[in-house]
C-alpha cells in the first residue's frame, strides 16, 4: 500500500506538472500572439501618420509656394506681381525697397533719404522697386498695414508708378501712430486721388481690399526672399547697412561704377 500510494502521488505530481507546463505554454503563446498584435497595429497606425504628415506637408507647402487661383494682381508691377517700379527700366542701378508702411523705421528712412532716392531716380541712375509687406496689421489699427498696400496695389493699378511715388510720400508723410486706429478707407481714398488716381473704381477697391490676397502673397514672397525686418534696402542685390543719405549715396555711386 505504501508503494502504491507513493506510485500515485508521483502520478499525481507528473499530471500536474504537464498541466502547468501546459498552461504556461499556453499564457506565452497568447502573449506572443498580444506582442504581435500591438505591433501590426502599431506600425499600421505609424504608416497612416507618417501618410496624414506627408499629405498636410504637401498641401502646407502647395499653399506656400501657389498663388491663389483668383488672385488680383495690380498692373504696372514687376517680378511675378511682387515689385513696384518706380524709374528707368534701363537704370545702372537698381535699388529695392521692403516696407511696411505703419512701420515707423520705414519712415524714419523715407524721412531722411526718400529724397535722395527720389533724386537718384528722376536723374535716371537708379530704379526704384518697392516690395510692400503687411506684417504690422492688430485689431486695433483695424488691419492698416494691409488697407494700406492693397490702396496702393489700387493706386499703381489705375495710375501707375508715378502716382504711386505720390501715394507712398503721402502715407509716410501721414503715418499713424502705431498705437492708433491707422487711416481710415476714406482717408486712404483720399490720398489716393490727391496722388492722381482718380477713377471711382479706386474708391471701391480700397474699400473691399481688391488686393488683399496680393498682399498676403507678397508678404510671404518677402519673408522667402529672406527679409526679416523693414526697412530691407537693396543697392543692386546687396544689403545696405547704412541707410543715411550719405551711406545710400555711396553705395549707389559704387554700384554704377
Amino acid at each position: 500500500m505504501p508503494a502504491d500510494g507513493k506510485s500515485g502521488s508521483s502520478k499525481r505530481a507528473a499530471a500536474q506538472r504537464r498541466i502547468a507546463e501546459k498552461r504556461a505554454a499556453e499564457a506565452a503563446a497568447r502573449a506572443h500572439a498580444e506582442r504581435r498584435r500591438r505591433t501590426v497595429i502599431g506600425s499600421a497606425v505609424a504608416a497612416v501618420l507618417v501618410l496624414v504628415a506627408v499629405v498636410v506637408g504637401i498641401v502646407v507647402q502647395t499653399q506656400r509656394t501657389s498663388a491663389p487661383a483668383k488672385l488680383a494682381i495690380p498692373a504696372h508691377t514687376v517680378d511675378s506681381g511682387y515689385a513696384i517700379p518706380v524709374g528707368t527700366a534701363g537704370a545702372k542701378v537698381t535699388v529695392d525697397l521692403y516696407e511696411d508702411f505703419q512701420c515707423p523705421n520705414c519712415k524714419a528712412f523715407e524721412d531722411a533719404s526718400g529724397s535722395t532716392l527720389a533724386r537718384f531716380v528722376a536723374a535716371g541712375t537708379v530704379q526704384a522697386r518697392y516690395h510692400g509687406m503687411a506684417f504690422l496689421d492688430t485689431a486695433a489699427n483695424h488691419n492698416y498695414s494691409t488697407r494700406a498696400l492693397n490702396a496702393a496695389g489700387a493706386v499703381v493699378d489705375d495710375a501707375g508708378s508715378t502716382a504711386f511715388q505720390k501715394f507712398h510720400l503721402l502715407l509716410f508723410a501721414n503715418q499713424p501712430p502705431e498705437t492708433g486706429g491707422g487711416l481710415s478707407d476714406a482717408q486712404l481714398t483720399s490720398y489716393a486721388h490727391q496722388a492722381g488716381a482718380t477713377d471711382a473704381k479706386v474708391a471701391t477697391e480700397i474699400k473691399d481690399l481688391t488686393f488683399g490676397e496680393w498682399v498676403k502673397a507678397s508678404t510671404d514672397q518677402a519673408s522667402k526672399d529672406g527679409v526679416t525686418s523693414t526697412p530691407t534696402v537693396l543697392v543692386d542685390g546687396k544689403r545696405l547697412t547704412d541707410l543715411s543719405p550719405a551711406g545710400l549715396t555711396a553705395a549707389v555711386n559704387t554700384a554704377k561704377g
